[in-house]
Protein backbone atom coordinates (compact mmCIF):
# COMPACT_ATOMS: atom_id res chain seq x y z
CA UNK A 1 0.00 0.00 0.00
CA UNK A 2 1.35 3.54 -1.12
CA UNK A 3 -0.40 6.45 0.76
CA UNK A 4 0.13 10.14 0.59
CA UNK A 5 0.67 11.69 4.12
CA UNK A 6 0.49 15.60 4.09
CA UNK A 7 1.06 18.06 7.25
CA UNK A 8 -0.56 20.98 7.00
CA UNK A 9 0.89 23.92 9.28
CA UNK A 10 0.12 27.43 9.35
CA UNK A 11 3.19 28.41 7.29
CA UNK A 12 4.44 25.34 6.13
CA UNK A 13 3.04 22.17 3.97
CA UNK A 14 5.19 18.73 4.76
CA UNK A 15 4.23 15.79 2.60
CA UNK A 16 5.81 12.62 2.09
CA UNK A 17 5.30 9.09 1.03
CA UNK A 18 4.46 6.18 3.02
CA UNK A 19 5.05 2.74 1.30
CA UNK A 20 4.34 -0.62 3.23
CA UNK A 21 5.15 1.18 6.84
CA UNK A 22 8.13 3.23 5.96
CA UNK A 23 8.47 6.68 4.59
CA UNK A 24 10.44 6.60 1.32
CA UNK A 25 10.48 10.51 0.20
CA UNK A 26 9.78 13.85 2.43
CA UNK A 27 9.38 17.56 1.19
CA UNK A 28 8.67 21.07 3.04
CA UNK A 29 6.75 24.01 0.96
CA UNK A 30 6.23 27.22 2.28
CA UNK A 31 2.61 27.70 2.32
CA UNK A 32 -0.57 30.90 1.53
CA UNK A 33 -3.80 31.02 3.08
CA UNK A 34 -5.55 30.00 0.14
CA UNK A 35 -7.06 26.95 -1.93
CA UNK A 36 -3.30 26.69 -3.71
CA UNK A 37 -2.16 24.06 -0.74
CA UNK A 38 -5.01 21.60 -2.54
CA UNK A 39 -3.34 21.49 -6.15
CA UNK A 40 0.17 21.44 -4.45
CA UNK A 41 -0.74 18.30 -2.56
CA UNK A 42 -2.69 16.46 -5.73
CA UNK A 43 0.35 17.87 -7.68
CA UNK A 44 2.90 16.10 -5.58
CA UNK A 45 1.06 12.83 -5.71
CA UNK A 46 0.15 12.79 -9.51
CA UNK A 47 2.29 9.88 -11.12
CA UNK A 48 3.27 8.34 -7.96
CA UNK A 49 0.69 5.27 -7.79
CA UNK A 50 -1.15 6.27 -4.45
CA UNK A 51 -3.59 4.30 -3.12
CA UNK A 52 -5.24 7.59 -0.75
CA UNK A 53 -4.20 10.70 0.95
CA UNK A 54 -3.79 11.28 4.50
CA UNK A 55 -3.96 15.04 5.72
CA UNK A 56 -3.16 16.18 9.21
CA UNK A 57 -4.28 20.40 9.55
CA UNK A 58 -3.95 22.45 12.06
CA UNK A 59 -7.49 23.45 12.71
CA UNK A 60 -11.16 21.77 13.32
CA UNK A 61 -11.98 19.16 11.07
CA UNK A 62 -15.05 17.18 10.32
CA UNK A 63 -13.55 13.82 9.33
CA UNK A 64 -16.45 12.55 7.54
CA UNK A 65 -16.66 15.12 5.18
CA UNK A 66 -13.32 16.26 5.06
CA UNK A 67 -13.88 19.95 5.59
CA UNK A 68 -11.72 21.67 7.81
CA UNK A 69 -14.70 23.71 9.50
CA UNK A 70 -12.23 26.33 11.09
CA UNK A 71 -8.25 27.31 10.82
CA UNK A 72 -7.37 30.49 12.31
CA UNK A 73 -3.59 30.66 10.86
CA UNK A 74 -4.69 29.48 7.26
CA UNK A 75 -7.93 31.91 7.59
CA UNK A 76 -9.86 28.62 6.17
CA UNK A 77 -13.84 28.46 7.50
CA UNK A 78 -15.51 25.60 6.27
CA UNK A 79 -13.08 25.02 3.33
CA UNK A 80 -13.60 22.05 1.30
CA UNK A 81 -9.97 20.46 1.54
CA UNK A 82 -11.29 16.71 1.22
CA UNK A 83 -12.61 17.09 -1.90
CA UNK A 84 -10.82 19.16 -3.36
CA UNK A 85 -7.69 16.76 -3.27
CA UNK A 86 -9.78 14.12 -3.98
CA UNK A 87 -11.47 15.55 -7.06
CA UNK A 88 -7.97 15.81 -8.85
CA UNK A 89 -6.31 12.35 -7.62
CA UNK A 90 -9.57 10.49 -7.80
CA UNK A 91 -8.55 8.44 -4.82
CA UNK A 92 -9.94 8.62 -1.21
CA UNK A 93 -8.43 11.02 1.00
CA UNK A 94 -9.11 11.73 4.79
CA UNK A 95 -8.76 14.29 6.75
CA UNK A 96 -8.00 14.99 10.32
CA UNK A 97 -7.05 17.47 12.98
CA UNK A 98 -3.19 17.66 13.73
CA UNK A 99 -3.04 16.54 17.35
CA UNK A 100 -4.78 13.29 16.45
CA UNK A 101 -3.10 13.24 13.43
CA UNK A 102 0.02 12.65 16.15
CA UNK A 103 -1.82 11.12 18.84
CA UNK A 104 -2.45 8.22 16.07
CA UNK A 105 1.06 8.36 14.46
CA UNK A 106 2.91 7.64 17.78
CA UNK A 107 0.21 5.01 19.04
CA UNK A 108 1.11 2.79 15.88
CA UNK A 109 4.62 3.74 15.25
CA UNK A 110 6.14 4.52 18.42
CA UNK A 111 4.32 2.29 20.77
CA UNK A 112 3.41 -0.15 18.38
CA UNK A 113 -0.53 -0.39 19.09
CA UNK A 114 -0.22 -1.32 22.47
CA UNK A 115 -1.21 1.20 25.06
CA UNK A 116 -5.42 0.69 24.89
CA UNK A 117 -5.69 4.50 25.45
CA UNK A 118 -3.12 7.35 24.60
CA UNK A 119 -3.19 10.87 25.35
CA UNK A 120 -1.45 13.19 22.76
CA UNK A 121 -0.59 16.60 23.73
CA UNK A 122 0.84 18.86 21.48
CA UNK A 123 2.87 21.96 22.80
CA UNK A 124 4.05 24.57 19.97
CA UNK A 125 2.43 27.81 19.18
CA UNK A 126 -0.58 26.96 20.05
CA UNK A 127 -1.70 23.27 22.46
CA UNK A 128 -3.68 20.85 21.20
CA UNK A 129 -4.81 17.04 21.89
CA UNK A 130 -5.57 13.55 20.78
CA UNK A 131 -6.80 10.45 22.28
CA UNK A 132 -6.62 7.09 20.96
CA UNK A 133 -8.92 4.23 22.58
CA UNK A 134 -7.97 0.69 21.28
CA UNK A 135 -6.34 2.09 17.86
CA UNK A 136 -9.66 4.55 17.36
CA UNK A 137 -9.47 8.09 17.19
CA UNK A 138 -11.87 10.36 19.60
CA UNK A 139 -13.69 12.56 17.50
CA UNK A 140 -16.92 14.01 16.57
CA UNK A 141 -18.52 16.25 13.26
CA UNK A 142 -18.43 19.34 14.72
CA UNK A 143 -14.07 19.49 15.00
CA UNK A 144 -14.01 20.64 18.65
CA UNK A 145 -12.95 17.02 19.98
CA UNK A 146 -10.08 17.75 23.03
CA UNK A 147 -9.46 21.20 21.86
CA UNK A 148 -7.72 20.99 25.44
CA UNK A 149 -5.42 24.45 24.58
CA UNK A 150 -9.17 26.14 25.31
CA UNK A 151 -9.73 24.32 28.87
CA UNK A 152 -10.40 27.46 30.96
CA UNK A 153 -7.33 26.12 33.56
CA UNK A 154 -7.54 30.08 35.64
CA UNK A 155 -10.90 31.80 35.54
CA UNK A 156 -10.61 35.59 35.07
CA UNK A 157 -7.01 34.80 33.29
CA UNK A 158 -5.35 35.98 30.28
CA UNK A 159 -7.13 37.20 27.27
CA UNK A 160 -6.96 33.81 24.73
CA UNK A 161 -6.85 34.56 21.04
CA UNK A 162 -10.71 31.96 20.81
CA UNK A 163 -12.43 35.42 22.99
CA UNK A 164 -12.00 33.24 27.00
CA UNK A 165 -10.07 34.29 29.17
CA UNK A 166 -7.25 31.66 31.22
CA UNK A 167 -7.26 28.95 28.06
CA UNK A 168 -3.99 26.82 29.17
CA UNK A 169 -3.29 28.02 25.65
CA UNK A 170 -3.21 31.76 26.90
CA UNK A 171 -1.58 30.49 30.03
CA UNK A 172 1.19 27.88 27.91
CA UNK A 173 0.97 27.91 24.06
CA UNK A 174 3.98 29.28 23.06
CA UNK A 175 2.46 32.49 21.54
CA UNK A 176 1.57 33.20 25.36
CA UNK A 177 4.97 32.19 26.56
CA UNK A 178 6.85 35.09 24.29
CA UNK A 179 3.90 37.55 25.22
CA UNK A 180 4.45 37.12 28.77
CA UNK A 181 8.22 37.16 28.90
CA UNK A 182 8.59 39.74 26.91
CA UNK A 183 6.17 41.95 29.06
CA UNK A 184 8.21 41.01 31.96
CA UNK A 185 11.68 41.94 30.63
CA UNK A 186 10.57 44.55 28.28
CA UNK A 187 12.49 42.70 25.22
CA UNK A 188 11.09 40.89 22.05
CA UNK A 189 12.98 37.79 21.80
CA UNK A 190 11.03 34.49 20.49
CA UNK A 191 10.24 30.96 21.93
CA UNK A 192 13.87 29.51 20.68
CA UNK A 193 15.92 32.50 22.43
CA UNK A 194 14.20 31.79 25.62
CA UNK A 195 14.73 28.02 25.82
CA UNK A 196 18.43 29.08 25.05
CA UNK A 197 18.19 31.45 28.17
CA UNK A 198 16.52 29.25 30.21
CA UNK A 199 19.24 26.85 29.92
CA UNK A 200 21.92 29.44 30.79
CA UNK A 201 20.82 30.29 33.66
CA UNK A 202 18.21 33.20 33.02
CA UNK A 203 15.97 33.59 36.29
CA UNK A 204 13.11 35.04 34.29
CA UNK A 205 13.07 31.90 31.87
CA UNK A 206 13.17 29.50 34.38
CA UNK A 207 10.49 31.03 36.17
CA UNK A 208 8.87 31.23 32.95
CA UNK A 209 9.07 27.14 32.18
CA UNK A 210 8.36 26.64 36.11
CA UNK A 211 4.96 28.71 35.13
CA UNK A 212 4.57 26.13 32.02
CA UNK A 213 4.83 23.18 34.09
CA UNK A 214 2.42 24.32 36.53
CA UNK A 215 -0.26 24.98 34.63
CA UNK A 216 0.39 21.61 32.24
CA UNK A 217 0.27 19.32 35.39
CA UNK A 218 -2.93 21.05 36.30
CA UNK A 219 -4.37 20.57 32.95
CA UNK A 220 -2.81 16.77 32.76
CA UNK A 221 -4.09 15.74 36.09
CA UNK A 222 -7.37 16.40 35.29
CA UNK A 223 -7.46 15.31 31.97
CA UNK A 224 -6.44 12.13 33.41
CA UNK A 225 -9.55 11.99 35.48
CA UNK A 226 -11.71 12.03 32.33
CA UNK A 227 -9.63 9.58 29.88
CA UNK A 228 -7.88 7.45 32.04
CA UNK A 229 -5.21 7.60 29.72
CA UNK A 230 -2.52 4.74 30.15
CA UNK A 231 0.32 7.25 28.87
CA UNK A 232 0.70 10.66 28.07
CA UNK A 233 2.66 11.56 25.37
CA UNK A 234 4.11 14.97 24.66
CA UNK A 235 5.11 16.58 21.21
CA UNK A 236 5.55 19.55 19.51
CA UNK A 237 8.05 22.61 19.46
CA UNK A 238 8.09 23.37 23.17
CA UNK A 239 7.52 19.32 24.50
CA UNK A 240 11.81 19.83 23.89
CA UNK A 241 12.26 22.06 27.18
CA UNK A 242 10.61 19.14 29.29
CA UNK A 243 13.37 18.83 31.71
CA UNK A 244 13.06 22.40 32.79
CA UNK A 245 9.50 21.85 33.72
CA UNK A 246 9.11 17.82 34.76
CA UNK A 247 9.52 18.06 38.39
CA UNK A 248 6.71 21.10 39.39
CA UNK A 249 4.63 18.97 36.57
CA UNK A 250 4.43 16.04 37.95
CA UNK A 251 3.89 17.33 41.28
CA UNK A 252 1.00 19.05 40.05
CA UNK A 253 -0.06 16.16 37.86
CA UNK A 254 0.00 13.80 41.18
CA UNK A 255 -2.27 16.84 43.26
CA UNK A 256 -4.78 16.30 40.71
CA UNK A 257 -5.14 12.72 39.75
CA UNK A 258 -7.28 10.40 41.42
CA UNK A 259 -5.28 7.32 43.13
CA UNK A 260 -5.42 5.04 40.55
CA UNK A 261 -4.20 7.52 37.71
CA UNK A 262 -1.53 9.19 39.87
CA UNK A 263 1.52 6.62 38.58
CA UNK A 264 0.02 7.67 35.12
CA UNK A 265 3.69 7.86 32.85
CA UNK A 266 4.01 11.13 31.23
CA UNK A 267 7.03 10.73 27.93
CA UNK A 268 8.38 13.04 25.47
CA UNK A 269 7.58 11.35 22.24
CA UNK A 270 11.04 10.30 20.48
CA UNK A 271 9.18 9.70 16.81
CA UNK A 272 10.46 11.60 13.88
CA UNK A 273 8.19 12.71 11.26
CA UNK A 274 5.18 11.42 13.98
CA UNK A 275 2.91 13.86 11.23
CA UNK A 276 3.53 12.51 8.53
CA UNK A 277 3.22 9.14 9.97
CA UNK A 278 -0.20 9.78 11.84
CA UNK A 279 -1.38 11.16 8.12
CA UNK A 280 -0.36 7.83 6.76
CA UNK A 281 -1.73 5.70 9.21
CA UNK A 282 -5.02 7.53 8.82
CA UNK A 283 -5.50 6.85 5.01
CA UNK A 284 -4.38 2.65 6.03
CA UNK A 285 -7.30 2.81 8.52
CA UNK A 286 -9.47 4.12 6.59
CA UNK A 287 -8.43 2.23 3.17
CA UNK A 288 -8.92 -0.99 5.44
CA UNK A 289 -12.99 -0.13 6.45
Amino acid sequence: MKVLAVDVGGTKVDIGVMQDGTLISKDRFLNSPNGNIASLIASYGQGRGIDAVGIGVAGQVNYETGNVIFARNLRWENFPLGKLVADELNIPVFVENDANIFALGVWKYEFHNEPHALLGITLGTGIGGGFVYRGEVLRSPQGATLEIGHMVIEAGGPNCTCGSEGCLESLAGGWALEKWYNDRTGEKVTGVQIHERARAGDQEALYLYQRLGYYLGVASGSLANILNPEIIVLGGSISSTYPLWKDIYALEFKKRALPPLKETKTVVSNLKDAALLGAAALAEQGLTR
